[in-house]
């Protein structure tokens, strides 16, 4: 009987949220999983890379916004564990060009940064697991976990918000397997 209540009760939850007002221009969002080392966060990504984006699209979803960020692939890293959480035995290398996929838009406030034209990142990413086109695109893993400007020849974080206790810096040495 408990567990019919709970039921019901979380169905009527998404109905009233379904039937709300329409979506402002600020998402939020909350993670299950927060990252406190380059171990931690390298073991659910299946690759670690630096890139310069060098193109934008906007995608409308059913609901929320996406960025597409097609970026040219400068290096990439295997740091140790990369992929273990996931179950890879070897990472499947990316070479010339990633298409990364982020919730939201530049007219639209996210928790995790939108990558920008013209600038250099040291990206952690996850396969988008969607079918189609979208198929053979990547998602930053953790949000802004997964995000690392390239600054003077150093890897700099944030300051964002979202609770992991990652490095503020890395460089490439901290990188190698």
């Amino acid at each position: 009987m408990r567990t019919l209540m709970i039921g019901l009760i979380g169905i009527l939850a998404v109905g009233i949220v379904a039937c709300g007002p329409a979506p402002s221009q600020h998402m939020d969002g909350s993670r299950h999983e927060l990252f406190d080392s380059v171990r931690s966060i390298s073991a659910a990504s299946s690759n670690v890379v630096v890139v310069e984006v060098r193109s934008q699209t906007e995608e409308n979803g059913p609901q929320i916004p996406y960025t597409i960020s097609d970026a040219k692939v400068l290096t990439q890293f295997a740091p140790a564990g990369l992929g273990s959480a996931l179950g890879l035995k070897a990472p499947r290398a990316i070479s010339g060009e990633v298409a990364v996929r982020q919730m939201g838009s530049k007219d639209v406030s996210t928790p995790a940064p939108i990558l920008e034209t013209g600038r250099q990142y040291l990206l952690f990413l996850t396969p988008s697991m969607l079918e189609g086109e979208a198929a053979v695109q990547f998602s930053v893993t953790g949000g802004s976990a997964g995000i690392y400007s390239v600054e003077s020849g150093e890897f700099v974080h944030g300051p964002f918000t979202e609770g992991d206790t990652l490095p503020e810096a890395l460089t490439a040495a901290d990188l190698r397997g």
